[in-house]
């Protein structure tokens, strides 16, 4: 893979190049260069290979920044990936529910395509529409007494839980959360932050997951519980890395995160982060957080400057 994107994928043959990387130089994937996420900012890079791109999808921003774009020529592979990544948590099968807008409303949003894929046995579980809440179905699930799976960014359901009373869901439900809330004014540990949820939806620690991804990602990464560690799947692998050196360092040593996304065919495989880590020897890894430096970015923020407008 490294070789076909280097070879179709001039901008980033000319990076390749500059820092003498080319796939006759390498001995493991772990020399493949990566780039920043930063790239996906520059114009028409990184698609590769000769199709047309008919999807793509932005990061986060305001009107006034310039957003990361992930094109692609359709989205089969990006969604195989999704799928069977999401089966392998063997979460158990529930009436799905998510607190965001629907792919519809939000077309090049990553996060909302996820959700609209997974689906749901609703006709509309899609509860935020025009910068609003919409829970009705929410509620009229929550009545039915079946448990349930709420999923939406960290900084929507903390919106949510500061809009209502505390809101019992039934027995056996499950949340899941992702985006984080660093990059804005809140500062809450995910400790706090999972107590916050147990008290306020009566879900335990051990029903509320974490889903890591990106808009520069096609795979993703999930953990269970506030002290759980994330697993990528066998073809997206991972490597931690020193801020200052750029080399690898072993497990237990706090640095970047750095990705190598098999699934990005049609853009960069290996992908350089900006969020702070831990590896462990089981191939799993902690995040520790963005890099305060860093600028803010991520679904989570996007949907937080819509509902605080």
């Amino acid at each position: 893979l490294y070789k076909h994107q280097f070879s179709v994928n001039l901008p980033f043959q000319r990076y390749c190049q500059t820092i003498g990387r080319s796939p006759d130089s390498i001995e493991s994937w772990r020399e493949i260069p990566a780039v920043p996420t930063s790239a996906f900012k520059l114009p028409k890079f990184p698609l590769v290979g000769v199709y047309p791109a008919t999807k793509r999808f932005l990061t986060s921003g305001t009107t006034t920044e310039i957003r990361g774009t992930h094109h692609f020529p359709n989205t089969s592979l990006y969604e195989h990936s999704l799928i069977e990544t999401w089966k392998k948590q063997n979460f158990p099968t529930l009436t799905h529910l998510y607190l965001t807008p629907s792919p519809v409303e939000l077309p090049e949003s990553s996060l909302s395509h996820m959700f609209g894929t997974l689906g749901s046995n609703l006709p509309d579980p899609f509860l935020l529409k025009n910068d609003r809440f919409h829970l009705q179905p929410l509620f009229n699930q929550i009545r039915t007494e079946a448990p349930l799976f709420l999923m939406g960014t960290a900084l929507a359901l903390l919106h949510l839980m500061k809009t209502l009373g505390p809101l019992p869901l039934p027995p056996g439900s499950q949340i899941l959360e992702t985006g984080g809330y660093k990059g804005t004014h809140r500062q809450l540990s995910k400790a706090d932050f999972y107590s916050q949820l147990t008290e306020f939806f009566a879900v335990p620690d051990h029903a509320i997951h974490n889903e890591y991804g990106m808009t520069e990602l096609s795979t993703q990464a999930y953990a269970t519980g506030s002290g759980g560690a994330h697993c990528f799947p066998a073809w997206c692998r991972h490597q931690i890395l020193d801020p200052e050196s750029g080399y690898e360092l072993p497990p237990g040593e706090i640095g970047y995160l750095q990705i190598h996304d098999l699934a990005n065919v049609h853009s960069v495989a290996a992908i350089r982060t900006q969020d702070f880590a831990i590896g462990h020897e089981d191939g799993s890894f902690t995040l520790i957080g963005r890099d305060p430096g860093a600028l803010p970015r991520g679904c989570s923020r996007s949907i937080d400057h819509s509902l605080s407008s």
